[in-house]
C-alpha cells in the first residue's frame, strides 16, 4: 500500500512538472508578457494525465496541475488573480474532454473514442476560451474578443499533437514491434533528419509552391512508416521529435509555412494545423494497427446461462486459456463472484434480467474479472440474446477481450 500511495505521489509530481515545462515552452515562445498563447503545449498533458489516471485520483491530480498553472503565472509575472482564474478554466475543461472521452467511450471502437475525443476538444474548449476571454474582457472593462481564436485554437492544436504521443510513449510495451527495433530507430532518424533539413531554412521564392509543400510531406510519409512498422513508444518517439523540430523552427520563423505573402500569425497557424493533422493521422493509423491485431489476437469467450436455474455453461471451442480459468464457473453467483466491482454485478445482473423478460439488450458492457491464480482480465461483452436449447430458453452472451487503445479509460474503471 505504502508502495502505490509512493507510484502515485511520484506520478503526481512527473506530471505537474511536466505540465510546467510545456507550459514555460508554450509561454516562451510567445514572449514573457503573454497571457495567452498562441499554442498551449500544457492542454495536451492535462487531457493525457487524466485519461491515464483513475477518477479517484482527479481531484489530487487537478490541483498539482494548478499548482503548475499558477506557478508558470508567478516566473513569468502575470497578475496572480488572472492566472488563478484562468487556470481554473484551462484545467476544468480539460478533465471535461477526459471525462467525455471515458463516459461516451463504447468499449472496443476505437473510431468512436477518437471521434469523441476530437469532437470534445473541439467544442469544450470553445466554452473555455469564451470564458476566459470573458474574464479578461471584463476586467479589461471593453470586449477582448480579438483573443478567442487564439485561445480557442492554442488549446485544440495543444491537445490534438500532445495527447497521441504521450499515451503512446505510456502504453504497454508491443511484443511484435521489438523485432523491427533498428528498422524502427532508423525511422526515428530519419523523421528527425529530414524535419530538420525541411524546416531549417526559409523557402526561395523562386521556388515552385507544390514542390515546397511536397517536402513538408515528407517527414508524414516518415511518420507514417514508423507508425505501421514501430511499436507505439518508437512512433511516439519519432512524432515528438518531429514537433519539436516544427516549434523550433516556427518560433525561428524558418520552414515551408514562411512565406513573404503570409503573415507572422497565419504562419504559425498554418504549422500547428499541420502538427494537428499529422497527429491525427498517426492516431487513425494506430486505432487501425490495433484493430488488426486485436483481430488476430484477441481471446474471445461465449456462454449459456438458464435463467431458471442460474446453471452456466462454456463454449468448448473458445480461448483455451480463459475456457480452463472458466471452466470451474458453472452458476451465475459463482460467476458474479468473479466481478470485483459491485456495479458491474448489479449491470450484469439487469442484463440477465432484461433478456429473460424479452428486452433487448443492444449496448456493449465492459467489465473487469478477477480469477485467482490469473491476473484481472477485462472483457466486452459485445451481444446477449434469448435462445432454445431443448425446448428450454437459454440466455447466450459473447465476450472479447480489450486490447488496449490510445484512449483507453483506466483499468481499475469502467469505459
Amino acid at each position: 500500500m505504502k508502495a502505490d500511495k509512493l507510484t502515485f505521489a511520484v506520478s503526481l509530481l512527473a506530471w505537474g512538472a511536466l505540465y510546467y515545462l510545456l507550459g514555460w515552452i508554450s509561454l516562451f515562445l510567445d514572449g514573457p508578457e503573454s497571457r495567452v498563447a498562441f499554442i498551449w503545449l500544457p492542454s495536451g498533458v492535462a487531457v493525457a494525465a487524466f485519461l491515464i489516471a483513475t477518477r479517484k485520483q482527479w481531484l489530487a491530480l487537478w490541483f498539482i496541475l494548478f499548482l503548475a498553472r499558477l506557478a508558470l503565472g508567478l516566473t513569468f509575472h502575470h497578475t496572480f488573480h488572472v492566472s488563478l482564474v484562468l487556470a481554473l478554466f484551462s484545467l476544468t475543461s480539460q478533465m471535461g474532454i477526459a471525462w467525455c472521452v471515458r463516459y461516451f467511450s463504447r468499449g472496443y471502437d476505437q473510431l468512436h473514442k477518437i471521434v469523441t475525443w476530437v469532437i470534445s476538444t473541439i467544442v469544450i474548449s470553445a466554452l473555455a476560451a469564451l470564458a476566459g476571454v470573458g474574464w479578461l474582457s471584463l476586467l479589461a472593462g471593453s470586449v477582448q474578443m480579438q483573443w478567442l481564436w487564439i485561445a480557442w485554437s492554442a488549446n485544440v492544436t495543444g491537445t490534438l499533437f500532445v495527447t497521441p504521443p504521450l499515451m503512446g510513449l505510456l502504453a504497454p510495451a508491443d511484443k511484435e514491434a521489438r523485432r523491427e527495433s533498428l528498422a524502427g530507430v532508423c525511422l526515428v532518424f530519419a523523421v528527425l533528419l529530414a524535419t530538420l533539413y525541411i524546416f531549417s531554412d526559409l523557402p526561395d521564392p523562386s521556388d515552385n509552391v507544390a514542390v515546397i509543400y511536397a517536402l513538408a510531406c515528407l517527414p508524414l510519409v516518415l511518420l507514417t512508416a514508423a507508425t505501421v512498422i514501430c511499436g507505439n513508444r518508437l512512433a511516439s518517439l519519432a512524432f515528438i521529435l518531429f514537433s519539436a523540430g516544427v516549434i523550433y523552427a516556427s518560433w525561428r520563423e524558418t520552414g515551408p509555412f514562411y512565406f513573404a505573402r503570409l503573415t507572422p500569425e497565419e504562419s504559425v497557424l498554418l504549422a500547428q494545423s499541420y502538427l494537428s493533422a499529422a497527429a491525427l493521422l498517426l492516431v487513425f493509423i494506430r486505432a487501425q494497427k490495433m484493430h488488426g491485431t486485436a483481430g488476430r489476437h484477441s481471446r474471445a469467450m461465449a456462454y449459456s446461462l438458464d435463467p431458471e436455474t442460474g446453471r452456466m455453461s462454456w463454449d468448448p471451442h473458445a480461448d483455451p486459456t480463459l475456457a480452463a480459468a472458466l471452466a470451474p464457473v458453472t452458476h451465475r453467483e459463482a460467476l458474479l463472484a468473479l466481478v470485483p466491482d459491485p456495479q458491474q454485478q448489479a449491470r450484469m445482473a439487469a442484463r440477465w434480467q432484461a433478456v429473460a423478460n424479452n428486452q433487448p439488450v443492444a449496448e456493449t458492457f465492459r467489465f473487469t474479472l478477477a480469477i485467482a491464480g490469473h491476473p484481472p482480465i477485462t472483457l466486452t461483452e459485445r451481444n446477449m440474446l434469448m435462445m432454445s436449447d431443448k425446448d428450454r430458453p437459454v440466455i447466450v452472451a459473447f465476450w472479447s477481450e480489450d486490447q488496449g487503445s490510445l484512449f483507453q479509460p483506466a483499468p481499475q474503471e469502467e469505459g
